[in-house]
């Protein structure tokens, strides 16, 4: 659950609701921790000003760090959604990862180096506030307010360039090693397999120390970080299974499709009661499709409303659905579904005409079949 505060760029910013409770536990530690333990006898409502200041620069920084990825994401050439900021901090979400590992090297190491520069900008800021604040002692207080945000805003990017570089997935640090990788291996997936198992590794040792150390925040980070690495090599395993595999090879072709102009009673009683399916795709005459619509499309309608609407009425339009040719991978398919969080993709020709439907069961069941003949397979391949 995420609110859009702004776009940069064509970028939708958005926050996500944990970013709520990580901004105030954030600018709890500094009021009550961090700013006295550096600047004592400032009055409460100072130390708290400086440490909601504060949280807001780590966001700003950490935006500013995102923003430097999506936007040489662009200047090559490739699409991003939008820049989520959240409890952990912040993920561009780009469309499609590029395999050519220079473009992927420059991408991944811009976030650090911006951070490394703001950290620099920030250090020569309070340098000269605290000069100025050694030279004005009669403003001391409301300079030490800003020695301290400047202070903390220096400190923070410094930690979050240097974090990002850890070599573990989701981190810049694991996309700058797979580059590396793929240079070294010229080969896109398995430099992401190895990556991924280096990342889980250093995670579980994050996880350890952690626990040795009883630091909690440490078994977290570990854990964020497993969870990412062991993602990313899931889908690599997955991606690997079913290469090369067109949607015309899997494509349900024994579809059934209403028309835009049937009553929403008769879609119930002679479609959704009867077939028992949760969406169908909506075509003209000619086959061509123009929408699907679901029970959930339905359902909002009330009983007097059912009786005067149509299904053009209710449809999801074409342009919101996943219309692919047939000859696109079933790899991209499964991008495309899990990106936009839709059940199914609806295949068409040239001329707009739908023939066949693919579904995300359909693709994690062939993808079922495959892991299960290459586990059996090494047993008789021993023969």
């Amino acid at each position: 659950m995420s609110l859009q505060i702004c776009t940069i760029k064509k970028i939708p910013i958005k926050l996500h609701f944990t970013l709520i409770i990580v901004f105030f536990l954030i600018s709890w530690t500094l009021a009550t921790g961090f700013m006295p333990q550096y600047y004592p006898n400032l009055t409460t409502l100072q130390y708290w000003t400086m440490g909601i200041i504060g949280s807001i620069m780590l966001f700003v920084s950490i935006l500013l760090h995102e923003l430097s990825h999506s936007l040489l994401s662009i200047r090559y050439g490739i699409h991003v959604n939008q820049i989520v900021l959240f409890i952990f901090g912040g993920i561009s979400d780009i469309k499609d990862e590029t395999k050519e590992f220079k473009k992927e090297f420059k991408i991944a190491i811009v976030g650090p180096l911006t951070s490394y520069a703001l950290s620099g900008l920030f250090w020569i800021f309070f340098i000269l506030v605290s000069y100025i604040n050694d030279t004005q002692q009669n403003i001391e207080n409301y300079l030490s307010s800003t020695e301290g945000i400047l202070l903390y805003s220096s400190m923070v990017n410094l930690i979050i360039g240097s974090f990002n570089l850890i070599p573990a997935f989701p981190l810049d640090g694991g996309r700058i090693l797979r580059a590396g990788l793929t240079k070294w291996k010229k080969d896109f997936d398995l430099a992401t397999s190895i990556a991924s198992k280096i990342g889980i590794a250093i995670s579980f040792g994050i996880i350890g120390l952690g626990s040795f150390l009883s630091g909690f925040w440490l078994i977290i980070i570990g854990w964020f970080l497993n969870s990412g690495a062991q993602r990313y090599l899931d889908q690599n395993e997955l991606s690997i299974r079913i290469k090369g595999i067109k949607l015309n090879e899997i494509m349900n072709r024994n579809f059934i499709a209403v028309n835009p102009d049937l009553k929403l009673s008769e879609l119930i009683k002679d479609y959704f009661n009867v077939y028992w399916k949760s969406a169908f795709p909506v075509i003209k005459h000619d086959n061509q499709l123009i929408g699907m619509v679901t029970t959930d499309d339905v359902s909002k309608k009330g009983g007097i409303e059912i009786e005067d609407k149509k299904v053009l009425d209710v449809m999801v339009p074409v342009s919101e659905l996943i219309v692919m040719s047939p000859d696109k991978e079933v790899n991209d398919a499964l991008k495309q579904l899990f990106r936009k969080g839709m059940s199914r993709v609806f295949i068409v020709d040239k001329e707009s005409q739908l023939i066949g439907l693919v579904s995300k069961s359909d693709i994690l069941n062939l993808d079922q079949e495959r892991k299960e003949f290459l586990q059996n397979s090494k047993k008789w391949r021993r023969y």
